[in-house]
């Protein structure tokens, strides 16, 4: 198997704000996942949420002592976590939840002000082998005894450094509500403060300790460790480590993006509402479905609602999202954002399986883009792993729908059962024949092969219907509906698998792609392929990452690329 890169990254609890609020570290992780790095995530507890329970504490016992005390203000930390997990799996994002206990994470010293001593490692890297994210509560361990300490105020920063030294990890980024470390606090003093683009060691201790704990920076010190710090979706965070400190006349603050949606229906819906959370970086300027009197609850979040799409592609904005779904009013959306110089993300396959080429060449000569991640794989990132590696064939599971419906087959169920099962659960579409005659996995291998310039491949695929299959009585469980491609070309069939196979361990709405390599490397990568968020989370990564781009080309160029 390919070894990816990995990297530690710190949520604090002035990101983590509420349990809603955990959907931006989902974001930040789903960033670095699918840009291909493994990711160890370290969560402090939401905000407030620890002198909640100091308070609680001392209301019952002012006078506890402090293993007692250690142990209940740890209950932030394995929440959050644990929240943290429910909600990458909502997004389809594979991750496993671990806590010190589990690895082993041995601190001595002050039950309250504990100084990290070991982990198990092992136990770590095989959680990132399988699943490639781990979740893991920062500020807590156990002592020799297996009871809870916890590392100080700020300790999560401390966890985050030390799981990087001890990992070996590639990078380590804490993640803050300030875009990079300041010589001052700037919500505490009014004086304007200088960023730091790079900061020593000894500079970063010189702050106030309220951006960064400074025993964290002295572990690092001690460890050679160099980390960042900087905000959510950030492009140029603060160096820290054995530099010369350098101050920086630019801050890393993001453009706000004028965002227009066309489709209100399940994707859509999750869209809309999580392009709500973040009023910083995006604001919704229009928006369109066939039947907006049924959205009225949207309204708070979208204002007007129109039933005129190709009409509100024309909005003035920077961005325009589109999930109508179906090809020909969707391409004239597309085409009028293209032609206006709009940013366009959108979810269909079919179109870009189509039409592809084309809206990219017009994208490129207009000065905007086309993304279209959410196309193949739902939260499964088939295009960036297959875009980043270049891959020699592909195989895989890239209909969760499809997927599903044969699980629900395997379990007895019939299959004009499992489809409306599916259709309740929001994985099937009202008509699902594309899902079951394997048109949809054929568009998506066509997305795929035209990404990686096998142009034969793409007019040479063959697919087998899950409906003729069941017909014909060739049921053989467990079968999976497997998709191969090379570039001479691929196909889709009904395959019964052994049942200890990768292929027989993808179960219900995931997906999962193998790429192999010139070398026999393999990697593989898996997630859910339908629903509202896993879809919604792949729309929302391609919104980022134009967010990103354009903050990055503003700091380059001092011109930010929709400012046109």
């Amino acid at each position: 198997m390919r070894k990816e890169p990995v990297i530690v990254l710190k949520f604090g609890g002035s990101v983590l704000l509420d349990e809603r609020r955990l959907r931006i570290a989902v974001h930040e992780i789903y960033r670095w996942r699918r840009d291909g790095w493994r990711v160890v995530a370290v969560v402090s507890a939401l905000a407030g949420r620890t002198d909640e329970l100091i308070a609680q504490c001392a209301s019952i016992n002012p006078s506890v002592n402090d293993g007692d005390k250690a142990a209940v203000i740890a209950q932030g930390e394995l929440e959050s976590a644990a929240m943290l997990g429910v909600q990458l799996d909502r997004a389809g994002i594979p991750a496993q939840v671990l806590t010190p206990a589990d690895v082993r994470f041995i601190a001595d010293g002050d039950p309250l002000d504990a100084n990290p001593v070991s982990i198990d490692v092992a136990r770590i890297e095989s959680a990132l082998e399988h699943d490639g994210i781990v979740v893991f509560p920062g500020f807590v361990a156990i002592d020799q005894s297996s009871r809870i300490v916890t590392l100080g105020r700020g300790g999560s920063d401390l966890s985050a450094v030390f799981l990087c030294n001890a990992l070996g990890a590639d990078r380590c980024r804490l993640i803050k509500d300030v875009d990079g470390l300041n010589d001052r606090d700037p919500a505490l003093i009014h004086l304007d403060p200088l960023r730091y683009g790079e900061a020593s060691y000894e500079d970063a201790l010189s702050t106030d300790g309220t951006i960064i704990q400074h025993k964290a920076v002295r572990y690092a010190q001690g460890a050679g460790i160099e980390f960042e710090l900087g905000r959510f979706n950030g492009v140029r965070p603060t160096r820290i480590g054995s530099l010369k400190t350098r101050f920086d006349d630019q801050s890393d603050l993001p453009n706000n993006l004028r965002v227009v949606v066309c489709g209100l229906g399940t994707v859509g819906q999750g869209v809309v509402e999580l392009i709500s959370q973040l009023p910083a970086l995006f604001t919704i300027v229009g928006s369109a479905c066939a039947s907006p009197s049924k959205h009225e609850d949207l309204i708070p979040l979208l204002g007007t609602i129109s039933d005129d799409a190709i009409g509100v592609s024309q909005v003035e904005a920077d961005v325009v999202i589109e999930l109508i779904g179906g090809v020909e009013v969707a391409q004239q959306v597309v085409a009028n954002a293209i032609e206006l110089g709009r940013h366009v993300i959108t979810a269909n396959k079919p179109l870009i399986a189509r039409d592809g080429d084309v809206l990219r060449e017009r994208a490129q000569r207009n000065e905007g883009s086309i993304r279209y991640s959410a196309s193949v794989g739902g939260s499964l990132p088939v295009l960036e792993v297959a875009s980043r590696t270049r891959p020699r064939a592909i195989q895989g599971i890239f209909n969760g729908t499809g997927n599903f419906i044969l699980g629900s087959l395997e379990r007895g169920k019939a299959l004009e059962s499992a489809v409306v099962q599916a259709q309740e659960l929001g994985f099937a579409e009202r008509d699902p024949s594309r899902d079951l005659d394997g048109r949809d996995v054929v568009d998506k291998l066509r997305v795929i092969a035209d990404l990686l310039g096998w142009r034969d491949a793409g007019a040479n695929i063959q697919a087998e219907s899950i409906a003729k299959w069941v017909e014909n009585g060739d049921c053989v469980y467990p079968s999976r509906h497997i998709a191969t491609l090379d570039s001479s070309g691929g196909r889709v069939v009904v395959e019964s698998v052994d049942a200890d196979s990768l292929f027989a361990q993808t179960h219900n709405e995931w997906n999962v792609f193998v790429a192999s390599y010139e070398d026999s490397s393999q990697l593989v990568v898996r997630g859910k392929g339908a629903g509202r968020w896993p879809t919604s989370e792949a729309v929302m990564a391609d919104l980022l990452e134009l967010s990103r781009a354009c903050a990055t080309q503003a700091s380059e160029s001092g011109v930010c690329c929709v400012s046109k």
